[in-house]
């Protein structure tokens, strides 16, 4: 990423040493929370197996799965999930055109209240052409109404599909199907959107898969202590992680993620998102595509911990897979989830209630975001003109997080109490998308500086004057 020309000396106010350290953190981190990677890591080693390695149809048959939603004949016994409007299957083939994936990270363990039930929901906007992605995690204890059920939390509708497979889908259909299908349909009517594929994998799975790439280097920001973490015989046991750079393995990397006790499911998910970089920079980094040998090695550990409905049976699926395991990059991947700052929020007990006009508001950014992640190449620099700070800093990580290429931050020579965009490139439609991300109106957009504005400089196109004006919501998440 081009680093743009140095305008003065740092000033006390915004400590340089430290935004260049931001900058090297900001790959690992994001500012909106996520659900945990163990969907996403089950779709990478599925990428990773299927485009190289040959003769592996019986590890296919294993893993794909056929979609029950997809069936010709409704079933008898509970109702059918109405589709969503436009809801239609995928047409098979190349995965050319965008399509949505939900990854379920799935705790089989038999848990004398729940059953087998869905710990993570994330609805995946995958751009093939872009090659980008969008995330948006969906926090296991939202309230939806559930078919079949009523108003439940939406892990219920997991568990609810795992133990009435063939009531709802039809005879036959196996009890981790008719879970990820009725965890997509009810994904489906909550967001208003259609849901091509699902993908899960269980926990044990992902340390496994972990533990194959040798494990996955994680920087803890703060040390992270768990006085109640649940053990698998639904004891509980203390966790103690220390702050700063460590390799984890495939169990530690699971715990880091789901731990719930050492801050709430917001803080969670940004450890989940770490976990989520660091598998995608480490696979990329040891150039697991394109090592068949290792790949071999991994075929028993995702037959037994893996299930989708992507069509992996097709050459064409496995031929548009593989080019995005190759050329999608990290820094295109676009992290969102529900959550306080984004949407207003009503807590009973546990239970979390959204307002729906903000949740509506959220898909469609999520929606946008791998366009924003795509128009990337529009080079985006923050000046703190305001008297607080180190907020260039964190703005900065906050809009890399959303997908636009951002340089390093910076003073401006003067302060101003109004914020602004300069586009010195002629790239109004990232500027304008930038605004909207920000809530600035379309007037705080303008093609020349002002008197006291900066002077275009070299490798930067657009720059984000930050004034006294600006929102504590620019700085990101909790």
């Amino acid at each position: 990423m081009p680093t743009a020309p140095r305008r003065r000396q740092p000033q006390p106010r915004e400590d340089t040493a430290r935004a260049r350290i931001a900058a090297k953190r900001a790959a690992k981190k994001r500012v909106f929370p996520i659900g945990l990677a163990v969907g996403v890591v089950g779709i990478v080693a599925i990428v990773l197996m299927v485009s190289i390695i040959a003769g592996i149809n019986a590890a296919m048959g294993r893993i794909q799965q056929d979609d029950p939603r997809r069936a010709t004949v409704a079933p008898s016994g509970l109702s059918a999930v109405p589709a969503v409007p436009g809801a239609a299957a995928p047409a098979a083939g190349s995965l050319g055109a965008p399509f949505n994936i939900l990854l379920v990270g799935v705790d089989r363990r038999t848990n004398p209240e729940e059953g087998v039930r869905s710990d993570t929901l994330i609805a995946v906007h995958v751009d093939p052409q872009q090659k980008t992605a969008a995330m948006l995690s969906i926090p296991r204890d939202t309230i939806v109404q559930v078919p079949n059920v009523g108003q439940a939390k939406i892990n219920t509708a997991f568990a609810t599909g795992y133990n009435n497979a063939e009531q709802i889908y039809g005879r036959g259909t196996a009890p981790d199907a008719g879970g990820g299908a009725l965890a997509a349909e009810t994904v489906e009517q909550f967001l208003g959107v259609k849901i091509d594929y699902v993908a899960q994998v269980d926990f044990s799975g992902f340390a496994q898969l972990v533990d194959a790439i040798g494990g996955v280097p994680i920087d803890l920001q703060q040390p992270l202590l768990d006085a109640e973490y649940p053990t698998d015989d639904y004891g509980v046991q203390r966790i103690y992680m220390p702050a700063g750079l460590q390799v984890m393995d495939g169990a530690t990397a699971l715990t880091f993620a789901r731990s719930r006790h050492s801050s709430d499911d917001f803080g969670r998910a940004k450890r989940q998102q770490m976990v989520l970089r660091a598998i995608l920079q480490q696979i990329k980094a040891r150039g697991l595509v394109e090592n068949a040998s290792a790949i071999s090695k991994w075929l028993d550990v995702l037959s037994a911990n893996v299930r989708t409905t992507l069509p992996l049976s097709d050459p064409a699926t496995l031929t548009s897979l593989a080019a995005l395991a190759r050329e999608i990059s990290p820094d295109h991947i676009v992290q969102l989830s529900l959550n306080p700052d984004d949407a207003q929020l009503t807590m009973d007990g546990s239970d979390l209630y959204w307002n729906q006009a903000d949740v509506e508001a959220l898909v469609a950014r999520w929606q946008g975001a791998a366009g924003a992640a795509g128009g990337a190449a529009a080079r985006i620099q923050v000046l703190n003109a305001s008297n607080t700070d180190g907020v260039a800093t964190k703005i900065t990580e906050s809009l890399r997080a959303q997908g636009f290429q951002m340089l390093n931050p910076d003073n401006a020579i003067t302060t101003s109490d109004t914020s602004r965009l300069i586009d010195f490139a002629g790239r109004p439609e990232v500027a304008q998308r930038l605004a909207a991300a920000l809530g600035l109106p379309a007037s705080a957009v303008v093609d020349t500086p002002g008197p006291g504005d900066p002077p275009e400089a070299e490798g930067v196109d657009i720059v984000l004057l930050v004034g006294n004006d600006f929102e504590q919501a620019w700085l990101g998440g909790r």
